[in-house]
This record gives structure tokens, sequence and C-alpha cells, in this order.
């Protein structure tokens, strides 16, 4: 599988090869891309996410949702409805080597600062918790890396950006 630059989006290409290198190099990595709507974010996110499939098939286990479906899940969840699978810190609290990679696309798009500081906090830490293998954290952002610190605050800023390479994917002017 291999991913390849895209046109249309404004990013001009050799900066999205380098991109894309620094991916290819490490698929299974962690990473945050941050820019514009229409600049490929998503399409980038699922690009590693097959990447990663397709380094570790075996033993590798994958969520992906938008943050929006996450959160409202987490939610009902936590008000006690049944039936929904949502990420739990417990998953992360396992013994035995298992790869463990979240995907998040449009995490600006969670609300509500008890949601951020208890739900968002509890996933974003069981994920960068020191273990072996490490896990992958793939997020999707509009904000630039100042805005997300400000509005998701320093206990999960920080984690973010100690665990994750930032990917800044800016149109020219």
């Amino acid at each position: 599988m291999s991913l390849k630059p895209f046109g249309g989006t404004g990013v001009p290409l050799d900066r999205q090869w380098k991109i894309l290198d620094t991916i290819k190099a490490n698929p299974l990595g962690s990473y945050v891309f941050s820019g514009p709507p229409g600049v490929g974010k998503t399409t980038l996110l699922h690009g590693v996410e097959r990447l990663a499939r397709a380094a570790c098939p075996k033993n590798h286990s994958v969520y992906s949702k938008t943050a929006a479906a996450y959160q409202r899940d987490a939610t009902a969840q936590a008000r006690g409805v049944e039936g929904l699978t949502v990420v739990k810190s417990a998953w992360f609290e396992t013994d035995w080597p298992i790869r463990f990679s979240i995907f998040l696309d449009d995490l600006d798009k969670i609300t509500g600062s008890e949601f951020i500081r208890v739900q968002l906090h509890e996933l974003i830490d069981a994920v960068v918790k020191p273990r072996t293998p490490a896990a992958q954290l793939c997020l999707t952002t509009n904000m630039r890396k100042d805005e997300f610190g400000k509005f998701f605050g320093d206990a999960i800023a920080w984690r973010v950006f100690k665990h994750c390479v930032w990917v800044p994917m800016e149109r020219d002017a």
C-alpha cells in the first residue's frame, strides 16, 4: 500500500512528499494532522490507518471514529445506554503485547469541558501510557497547535504533544 500526494488541496507537493516520507518511515507512529478544511487531513488519517493495519496485521487493535461520534457514544455509555462500543482505558491495561491504535477524526468537534476533562483525558492518558509496544494515536483537527493547547488544556495538550508528531498542513498563501 502506498500513499501519494494529492492535488487541489493548496498544500505544496514538496511538503506533502515530506509528510508522506515521515509516515512511511514510521507507519505505527502517532500523529496529529492539523490545518484548514480540505487539505487532506482525513484522507491522510485513513491512509495511516491502512498502513498501520498492514504493518501489524495479526496483533493490531484499531479504533476509528469521528470525535463527535466518540463523544456521543461515550456520553451515552456513561448514562447507562447498552450496546455501544467505546474505547475504555481498561483495554490498555493488558499484560500481553497487543498494539493499540486510536484514530479520531475532527477532534476539534468535541464539546463540553466536563467531557474533555473526564472522558477525553482518560482516553488520552491511557493511550500515552508507556508500554511495549507503544500505542498509536492519530488525530485530525482544524486547530493550530496553540489553539489546540488553549482549547483542550495543559493536561491533554501536553500528553498529545509529547506522544504525537504534530503535522501542520497549511495551504500556501
